[in-house]
Parts: structure tokens; C-alpha cells; sequence
């Protein structure tokens, strides 16, 4: 009558201890979460890596895809930025350990 559901991979009880570490890398991979946590990373990162007078002149960095969306408040940076477009893909590469971002589109 009544079908029984297969349960959540994150749901499943294992019958040794596992490390927290891996437990939570689990759940991520299950729940699909890595993408959002290092569209997170991107965004957080963008004032460390680009440095202080450059963040302090953009606003609105978000994430959406793979590209990261930045609004620059001076069009002389814009086109610097433009100019710096491969480097700074590999700016986060390298701080990342992988390519999260593919694309920077100045707004």
C-alpha cells in the first residue's frame, strides 16, 4: 500500500564513530552546501585580496553562478579592475585551493 521512502544519505545512521570533520563534510556534499559556502568565502575574501583602498571604493560584491558581481564607484578602477580580470580569478584560485570563480563582471 504505502511505498517506504529511501532516506537522505545525510540521514543515515553509521554504526562507528566518525571524525566531526568528515560528519560535516558529509552533510554538505548531501545537502549540496559547498557551492554556497565558497560563493561565501568569495565574497569575504574580496577585501583581503583586492586591499584596502580597492574595497573601500567597491560595493556590492555577491556571488551568483560562478561569476562575481562587483560595483565600483570610479570608473578609472573599473577599467583597472578590467584590466586585472585573470589575475584576480587567480588571486582567489590560489587563496581557494579551486576555481570558484570564472568570471568578474564590474557593475
Amino acid at each position: 500500500m504505502y511505498k517506504k521512502k529511501n532516506p537522505h544519505p545525510a540521514s543515515v545512521r553509521k554504526s562507528e564513530a566518525t571524525p566531526l570533520g568528515q560528519v560535516i563534510n558529509e552533510m554538505f556534499d548531501a545537502y549540496h552546501l559547498n557551492r554556497k559556502v565558497d560563493q561565501t568565502q568569495v565574497v569575504n575574501l574580496w577585501p583581503k585580496l583586492m586591499g584596502k583602498a580597492i574595497a573601500s571604493r567597491t560595493k556590492g560584491v555577491f556571488m551568483k553562478d560562478s561569476k562575481l558581481f562587483v560595483t565600483v564607484e570610479s570608473s578609472a578602477l573599473k577599467q583597472e579592475l578590467l584590466m586585472s580580470k585573470e589575475r584576480i580569478i587567480h588571486l582567489f584560485r590560489q587563496e581557494l585551493g579551486k576555481e570558484v570563480v570564472k568570471d568578474i563582471v564590474l557593475l
